[in-house]
């Protein structure tokens, strides 16, 4: 009687496990399937800022800069969804397409017909709204030589990424906004993450070019994809703060080191 009982148990227990499974693969495949829409999704209106027919590489003539950047905001909203990670080259490619239509439209604008002040004074209105990002109480905002929340910036440093000396630090995010002068704003948010059952730390860095311009001919080592960096640290000899082992980057001068505060 005892062991018949011990067997009905371990079936029930079988079953049991059987069946959280299924219901955990169930739910992986919701997950997969919203995922692959949104990326769906998101391409579209990709391609919706490119003709369709004749010249598709080429940017539509209702293409502007309010459509652009609603494009660059949804993409930057797919990409802060952890189920993203693995359309890391599908992102690469759609954020490739936006630049491209940035700088076309770029183009346009300085190749159009408007007599040459009224040419001038759109591009200072274009600029000026490039700027209008207002920083929250607790942004790292790098403007003019001067670095503000310095002190939020080296707490989360020192306890983020697998160097980080504290994991219960209460600064998790924080968001980095470096005023590029009449190109605009470059805005990252850097978050700091931790898989315990690997046992792994890292740092997650998310950009947004919303609100900046890169200049026709002039590189710049900006990131533009999402990225995941090994530790944040401070180089004397450069003078910066550094993101280091990143997706694309072995180090990337995040900030200029200064003494004047903001």
């Amino acid at each position: 009687m005892y062991r018949f009982r011990k067997v009905k148990y371990a079936k029930n227990v079988f079953i049991s496990f059987l069946v959280i499974s299924v219901i955990f693969m169930m739910l992986g495949c919701e997950t997969d399937n919203e995922s692959e829409s949104n990326m769906e999704t998101i391409s579209d209106q990709v391609l919706g800022l490119f003709k369709e027919d004749g010249q598709p590489s080429k940017i539509k003539d209702s293409t502007n800069q309010v459509k652009i950047r609603e494009v660059q905001e949804a993409l930057t909203n797919i990409a802060l969804d952890p189920d993203n990670n693995g359309n890391t080259d599908l992102f690469l490619s759609l954020q490739s397409k936006i630049d491209d239509a940035r700088m076309q439209l770029s183009e346009r604008e300085r190749a159009s017909d408007q007599p040459e002040n009224n040419k001038q004074g759109e591009e200072e209105r274009e600029n000026e709204d490039l700027k209008k990002y207002q920083p929250s109480e607790n942004d790292i905002v790098f403007s003019n030589n001067q670095l503000k929340n310095r002190d939020i910036l080296e707490e989360f440093m020192q306890a983020a990424g697998e160097k980080g000396e504290n994991n219960e630090s209460d600064i998790k995010k924080i968001r980095v906004v470096k005023d590029e002068g009449i190109d605009g704003v470059l805005i990252y948010d850097l978050e700091s993450r931790y898989d315990e059952f690997a046992d792994q730390r890292w740092i997650g860095v998310l950009p947004d070019l919303s609100y900046y311009n890169a200049p026709e001919n002039e590189p710049r080592d900006v990131f533009n994809i999402q990225q995941q960096c090994s530790y944040m640290t401070e180089n004397k000899e450069t003078e910066y703060y550094v993101l280091m082992e990143c997706k694309t980057h072995w180090e990337y001068p995040l900030l200029p080191i200064t003494n004047n505060e903001g």
